[in-house]
């Protein structure tokens, strides 16, 4: 228990000294509060000191990272300005992304199949469902195929440690790639640089003023998301597998429904408080990647078909976005989506410094967690697969 109790007080202030430091330091400043919150993180669960909340399936770190999206998310897009915001441009992206993952993954599959042995068909299918939809779609795909425990928790192993180097790559380098290429998305955010990090927002937060309004949109957003997991539990009991789908679609319609309301376009503050939120949810959910866990003999060619599958997807979401005109930053969010779910996709519109590409990116994770176990499925088939 006090394990547990200081894990949570070192996740809700370790923010706060990295965005001091990134006040003082250029070279943190130019990494990034959410890039030195991931590394920390790292840092922190596997060093062993937390010893006693490592294990179990409730532990405070799998914990936090859950709760933390959930109530990032709402807080983010009540300052997201939806007039910005195009279904034409969501819909192409979504397409690209989804032929990206299904070209890739066939493609792997025909590399790799002679070393995967009889289950190559389901790992290929369960890839794409996780590609397109994430992890309650490789649950559901491992059950449904028939796919073995002991392959399922090695790919799992592998995309916790696969995704957290794509994740850092994304944010360190292709972020300015896929600018280069395609050019930057539009955003009320566009004239900043990272050195604006050097101005800190959290400053003001203890004001009167500012702290009245935040006890508005602490209070809104709990609410959003009250409602929110009601209405997923309540279909979860019909259906399992669309908890997560319902409840992000929730989160969404009802944080933007709220930003027609006059008193939420006032609020200037919910954007950095659902980016705090974002800081403690880097800390928590990098700390539970045990990368000592990795077994590489057992399944070497599954880790190069993963790793195939995650780093080529991006590389042809990035030249089917040039043939589509979609600009860098939607191409980016795209593959982050696709690849990490929508959990991760306010992490990434931090790192571009576009809060507006937000509702494009959680618009895509919904369609592909809609999407992702029937492409799993139909992959599996088209590839010879046999219950």
């Amino acid at each position: 228990m006090v394990a547990e109790i200081l894990f949570t007080i070192l996740c809700c202030i370790l923010p706060a000294v990295v965005m001091w430091l990134c006040e003082r330091v250029k070279l943190i400043r130019r990494v990034g509060p959410v890039m030195i919150c991931y590394i920390i993180g790292i840092i922190i669960g596997n060093s062993g000191l937390l010893p006693d909340i490592v294990e179990g399936e409730f532990s405070l770190r799998k914990t936090l990272s859950e709760i933390a999206v959930p109530l990032a998310i709402p807080m983010m897009l009540f300052s997201c300005n939806f007039k910005k915001f195009s279904i034409k441009t969501s819909l192409v992206a979504t397409v690209v992304g989804i032929v990206s993952v299904l070209i890739t993954v066939v493609a792997g599959f025909y590399i790799f199949a002679p070393h995967l042995g009889d289950e190559a068909p389901a790992i290929a299918g369960c890839l794409v469902g996780t590609f397109t939809g994430g992890t309650p779609n490789l649950v559901a795909l491992y059950k449904m195929l028939g796919l073995s425990e002991d392959t399922f928790l090695v790919m799992t192993t592998f995309d916790i440690a696969i995704c957290f180097f794509y994740l850092i790559f994304l944010m360190g380098v292709g972020i300015k790639v896929a600018r280069l290429w395609l050019g930057r998305g539009k955003s009320d955010d566009e004239e900043f640089t990272a050195e604006d990090t050097s101005i800190n927002p959290y400053r003001t937060f203890l004001n009167k003023k500012a702290f009245v309004q935040l006890l508005k949109i602490v209070g809104a957003t709990i609410a959003v998301v009250g409602v929110s997991f009601g209405v997923a539990t309540f279909v979860q009991l019909y259906d399992e597998s669309l908890f997560m789908l319902v409840l992000f679609l929730t989160l969404t319609t009802l944080s933007l429904a709220l930003t027609a309301w006059n008193e939420v376009k006032q609020w200037d503050k919910s954007y950095d408080a659902g980016m705090y939120i974002v800081y403690i949810f880097s800390l928590a959910i990098a700390s539970c990647a045990d990368l000592s866990t990795i077994d590489f003999e057992k399944g070497f060619y599954l880790f190069l078909l993963q790793l195939f599958g995650v780093f080529v997807s991006l590389i042809l979401t990035l030249v089917l976005g040039k043939l589509c005109r979609i600009d860098g930053d939607t191409a980016i969010i795209t593959s982050n989506t696709m690849i990490n779910s929508p959990a991760l996709v306010p992490m990434v519109a931090a790192s571009m410094k576009n809060r507006d590409i937000v509702v494009v990116g959680i618009s895509i994770g919904l369609v592909g967690y809609a999407v992702g176990n029937y492409l799993g499925y139909f992959v599996f088939e088209l590839l010879g697969g046999k219950f």
